[in-house]
């Protein structure tokens, strides 16, 4: 039983390593501009994103993924946070129209369509997730019973 797991062991490793020997390397267009846009970023990750790259990073305690093409465009920001980070008109809004539910988490969205907010609301029976613009203007999308209570 241990030589099965022993083999298993060295099997998944072998494979994972000649995977990432063989992963396309971040080309220096997309490099320059992650360096210019990033530069307090930390624990990056880099992968291929087919016509270009994703780097997965920490920066200022956010989380935050990044698509880059081939060409050094920044295509797409998504970053992940709480409350704290999201703009005043944004919570303002967010808090007066669901005064009864605390903010869980933020996914903020910049692409060729702008900043788009997707904020998850919970409060003692339900998690609220809604969509808001940059404006502030907020929509409800769902709401589903929680689970962990």
């Amino acid at each position: 039983m241990k030589n099965l797991i022993l083999s298993a062991a060295v099997i998944l490793t072998l494979t994972f390593n000649a995977a990432a020997a063989t992963a396309k390397p971040v080309n220096d267009k997309a490099q320059k501009t992650f360096n210019l846009l990033f530069k307090d970023a930390s624990n990056v990750k880099w992968s291929d994103a087919g016509t270009g790259y994703e780097a997965f990073f920490d920066s200022d305690g956010i989380k935050t993924r990044v698509t880059i093409d081939a060409k050094g465009n920044l295509l797409q920001t998504i970053r992940y946070y709480g409350e704290n980070n999201l703009p005043a008109n944004i919570l303002y809004n967010v808090k007066s129209d669901y005064k009864d539910k605390a903010v869980f988490g933020v996914t903020e969205v910049t692409n060729k369509n702008g900043v788009n907010y997707r904020i998850v609301l919970k409060d003692d029976k339900y998690y609220t997730h809604i969509n808001a613009n940059n404006s502030g203007d907020t929509e409800l999308v769902a709401r589903h019973k929680r689970g962990d209570k």
